[in-house]
């Protein structure tokens, strides 16, 4: 779980921010939080809000970027490569600074990083201890004239391993070349931070980059190929859905392959209706785009719900009727649908699902007139009560993040 992230010159955040997902052990929570290694709360939902090009996806970036940087930084460079980072406009000059809190299978780390899109110029992982409940810094590394310096305090890794694979990677995390050794130290670290799914990567949502909602529904279809356990569920929540689909499953098909012109085999998921005494079956990439939304989001959901972890979410609201929402929140906050208390993070232009969460859990993106992007929880807002009606005093203006266009 994450408890906190920290970003300065990250896209359109130019200023030190941070997003906290903590709230304190006395405040009136439900659910939709779970206690904390710490002794305080975390929540288990945050939804961002505000108008349009303010910086919600950015937001969601900086938690798919460390995402990547942790996991998988070393394995899909090479030597000399840049690495995915995009500062504020105007300050290349100056390094990206971004630190992350999170906890999970018992230990809560800290990690940050400072770099540009050519090198690592810092990088620290940091293990909270729970009888000083002070954080211990493990593993740090330093660019140096001749490569990267990396020290630990105590005997944390075989810092030889590590040295070698970094003398020539500038580019990749400590951490993703640690796991590229294999050694459990490693593993438990990212099995703290636990499964990340998002549709958000460096160029924005990834469905509108990578392909059309069908092209989506295939890949979802091969992963429920892969791990069909999760087939039931899906079935169970389409049908829950008030969609009139009756029946769910994944049939294997060959297809002309549009470029090679060669036979494949790819899966389909296919979806069951009744009408009278008659049933039949359709193709789920011939149902509407709310329905296949609903199908992607799901098999997103579904992994991290098992596992523990956390799903990011551009854009919420894309294609689903709005009481759809708060049924896909609810998987969040039930500990029979989420006993591992994973979490999900999610921007949304529907902002009647503002009471649908707590202070502490809505957060508001909003652009100044330099174009810096800012971020405030609605807990920071002075005088805000918790039983008032957020979504009618958004619209009214009072937590300011709401779009003032002009007449077209």
């Amino acid at each position: 779980m994450i408890r906190h992230l920290i970003f300065e010159n990250f896209c359109s955040f130019r200023d030190s921010c941070e997003l906290a997902l903590t709230t304190g052990a006395k405040t009136p929570t439900d659910d939709s939080f779970t206690t904390s290694l710490c002794g305080d709360k975390v929540t288990v939902l945050a939804g961002v809000f505000g108008p349009n090009a303010a910086g919600k996806t950015n937001l969601l970036k900086v938690a798919s970027f460390l995402n990547f940087f942790l996991r998988h930084s070393y394995q899909s460079g090479e030597s000399g490569a840049l690495i995915p980072v995009d500062s504020f406009a105007g300050r290349d000059d100056k390094p990206t600074q971004l630190a992350m809190e999170f906890e999970g299978a018992g230990r809560v780390y800290r990690y940050e990083v400072r770099l540009t899109g050519k090198t690592v110029l810092e990088e620290r992982l940091m293990q909270r201890n729970a009888a000083t409940k002070y954080f211990r810094t493990l593993l740090r590394r330093q660019a140096g004239a001749r490569g990267a310096l990396i020290t630990q305090e105590g005997d944390f890794t075989d810092l030889a391993a590590l040295r070698n694979l970094l003398k020539d990677r500038p580019d990749a995390s400590m951490i993703a070349a640690g796991l590229v050794t294999g050694r459990p130290e490693f593993k438990e670290v990212m099995a703290s931070f636990g499964r990340f799914e998002t549709n958000v990567d460096r160029m924005d949502k990834t469905e509108v980059v990578q392909g059309n909602r069908t092209s989506e529904v295939v890949r979802c279809a091969e992963y429920l190929r892969d791990n069909p356990h999760f087939v039931q569920d899906i079935e169970t929540y389409l049908n829950a859905a008030d969609l009139g689909i009756s029946g769910f499953h994944i049939r294997v098909m060959e297809v002309l392959g549009e470029k090679t012109g060669a036979t494949q085999k790819i899966p389909v998921p296919f979806v069951t209706h009744r009408s009278g005494d008659h049933t039949f079956e359709i193709p789920l990439t011939h149902e509407s785009a709310g329905t296949k939304r609903l199908f992607v989001l799901l098999r997103t959901f579904l992994p991290v719900l098992t596992d523990g972890g956390i799903a990011v979410i551009d854009e919420m609201e894309s294609d689903l009727h709005p009481h759809l929402i708060p049924i896909l929140l609810d998987l969040f906050v039930d500990q029979n649908t989420n006993p591992k208390r994973a979490q999900l993070l999610f921007t949304c232009h529907h902002v009647e699902i503002l009471n649908q969460l707590a202070k502490e859990q809505i957060v508001f993106v909003q652009k100044d007139d330099d174009n810096v992007s800012h971020v405030r929880l609605l807990s920071e807002i002075k005088g805000v009560r918790r039983e008032e009606n957020f979504f009618a005093n958004y619209n009214a203006g009072r937590y300011e993040a709401i779009p003032e266009p002009e007449r077209f």
